[in-house]
Formats: C-alpha cells, structure tokens, sequence
C-alpha cells in the first residue's frame, strides 16, 4: 500500500478555482506525481464556505469557495485531515458543509466526530486519526473537532494496533514559523512509540521541523505547507501573513505499508514556486537533515535555542507594527482573544504536558 501525506492545504488566493485560471496548470507536475500512490492524504486547513459568517474572535478567518472541491480530486487527495485550528473558523454550518461535499465528492476525512478512516487490503491495514492541540488556540473542539488528549489518543492507538492495524496520527499543534518543535510534542510523539509502532505526522508549523525513527516510529513533527497563499483580514488592505521562503518549503511524506507495517519511507521534496510546485529540491533535504539534529542535543540546550527563535520571531513581528496596528486592535475582540489565548494554555497543560511520563 502506497501512501502519499501532504502538508498544510489553503485553497484561496492564487490557490483557488475562482481567483486563478491557471490554477490546474500550477499544479499539474505535483498531480502528476501523486497519481502513483492508492492514497494521497492533506490537512485541509480551508474550510468550504457558502455564506456562513466568521466564528467568534481571531485574528484571521480563512475559507474555502465551494468550487475548489475539485482541486482535491485533481490532486488524487482521497482522504483529509479536519483536525485543525481553522476548520471551525466559520462555525458549525461551514463544518457541516465541508463534511457534506467531502462526502459528495467520494473523499474520506477523519479529525472531527471521534471519527478514523480505515484502510484494509491484502497485504495492510491502516488506521488514520487526528487531533488538534489547545496550543494552536483552536476553536471548535468542544464542537466536534478532536481534541489532542494524550491518554485518548494512547488508548485508541493500542487497541487499533492489537486489531493489527498500523497508526497514522495527524497532530496540529506547536508554534507557527519555527523549525524546532516544542520539546513537549518531543516527548509526546516518543511516548506514543513506547506503546505500539506507528507513523507521526505534523502540521500548523508552517515551515519545516525535525523527523526521526523513534523505536519502531516515523515522527515527521511538520511538513510544511503543500500550498499556502497571503492571508488578509477585514482590518487592513495589507496581508497579515505573506509566505516567506521557509513557508514555501516542504516535503511529501511517501509510506510503503505491508503486513508488518511500515516498510519504508521516502522524502519528497517541494517547494511553492511562482508558476508551479517545484518536486526534487535538494536543499530542502538538506534544511530536514539539520532541523533532525537538533534533537540529539541536550534538553536545556534545546529548549533555550528554541525559545531564542520564538523571541526573534515575536521582535521582527512587533517591527512590522506602529500605533495605528495596535489603536485597530483595541476592540472588544482583541479582549476575547486574549483571554482565549489563556484558556487554552491551561487546557493545553491539562490534556497533554500533565499526562506526559
């Protein structure tokens, strides 16, 4: 059984059916190479929307025109993880519309309602389940999207791998734009391989992070995003988040699963390029190999050299910023969020950094 897994998916801007007419041509050479495998899995990070309105206070809502289903199809993407911080953006109807065109249109999805996607042939069988952690402050996942529970998702990785099948987990969670993951994540993808082998995948990053062969586990714990385009807010006529280089790297997770599992991998680079998606990039091979030996570097070491790229990152924001940003931010919403933000690190703390061994 082949499997191809993608990263972060944003079908809007340049990445959409109504906005660019090329948009098939863009993606031709990647559609091409994913034909090869029996299934092609992302992270539909857009959600459809019709005219559904934003949900609650962010600082982006990001959606979907109906119409870009068919750019899954053309893709070969049969299966979709929903386990994300977005996918709730526009409340529960574009949720309930998403998950009626992905039915429609024949393609599974898992990371909402507690629900898996099984795949069983004559030779393997897989499991695919996937969360979203409280650190990406979601919302929605008191509302059907999975939430990331280490002692949930451990009991149900165990009792599928006693009923012979090989975990897939889609995890969103960590911070954005930084290539090392939270040594948290660290401990928590390890901790799953202590129980049973499985296939760790990552998304939310944005960039990039860190893989290893853990036991008997593949952990990729980001990568990167498969299309990502600037992202405005009603708030300025200026994007709030244009793709650096960083965000236009990523690679294409390919497993090979039989009956004892995972068999072998392989890492296929991309990169978001201006007329096409770019396969085979070298450098890209390169950027994982030094993020991966990040790991092997001692804990204090490694938190701290972390948390230095999360301040360097948060000062070349604040630079972006004068007083009008901020007088615009002073709003009743920009309150909510910040008390969101709150909440969720103690839930966050609740559900995965106090269950950790």
């Amino acid at each position: 059984m082949k499997i191809a897994l993608l990263g972060d998916i944003l079908f809007s801007g340049k990445f959409c059916v109504n906005t660019n007419p090329d948009v098939y041509s863009y993606f031709k050479k990647v559609a091409d190479h994913l034909k090869q495998y029996d299934y092609v899995v992302g992270n539909l990070e857009t959600p459809f929307v019709s005219n559904q309105k934003p949900f609650s206070a962010k600082s982006a809502h990001v959606k979907s025109d109906v119409e870009n289903i068919s750019l899954l199809r053309y893709l070969n993407i049969s299966i979709v993880n929903l386990a994300n911080n977005h996918i709730y953006d526009f409340g529960k109807g574009s949720l309930d519309l998403t998950k009626s065109l992905l039915s429609k249109n024949n393609i599974q999805y898992f990371g909402v309602d507690d629900k898996q996607v099984f795949l069983n042939d004559s030779v393997a069988s897989v499991a695919f389940h996937g969360y979203c952690c409280y650190s990406t402050n979601p919302f929605g996942l008191d509302c059907g999207v999975n939430k990331l529970d280490v002692t949930k998702v451990m009991n149900l990785s165990k009792e599928n791998d006693s009923n012979g099948m090989l975990n897939i987990i889609s995890v969103h969670s960590g911070q954005e734009h930084i290539h090392t993951p939270d040594y948290n994540l660290v401990r928590m993808a390890r901790q799953f391989a202590e129980e049973c082998p499985y296939v760790f995948y990552g998304h939310h990053p944005h960039v990039i992070q860190s893989m290893e062969e853990y036991k008997k586990s593949l952990i990729a714990y980001s990568l990167g995003n498969f299309c990502i385009d600037e992202v405005y807010t009603s708030k300025s006529p200026k994007p709030i988040f244009v793709p650096s280089e960083y965000n236009k790297r990523s690679f294409i997770l390919a497993l090979d699963i039989n009956e004892d599992g995972l068999s072998s991998y392989e890492v296929i680079p991309i990169y978001i390029g201006e007329n096409e998606i770019r396969i085979g990039d070298t450098n890209i091979l390169q950027d994982i190999k030094e993020y991966s030996e990040e790991l092997n570097k001692d804990v204090p070491t490694y938190k701290q050299e972390r948390q230095d790229k999360i301040n360097r990152y948060i000062e070349s924001r604040k630079a972006l910023r004068d007083l009008n940003w901020y007088i615009k931010r002073l709003n009743y919403n920009s309150v909510k969020q910040i008390i969101a933000t709150k909440k969720n690190f103690k839930l966050y703390k609740q559900y995965v950094i106090n269950k950790l061994l």
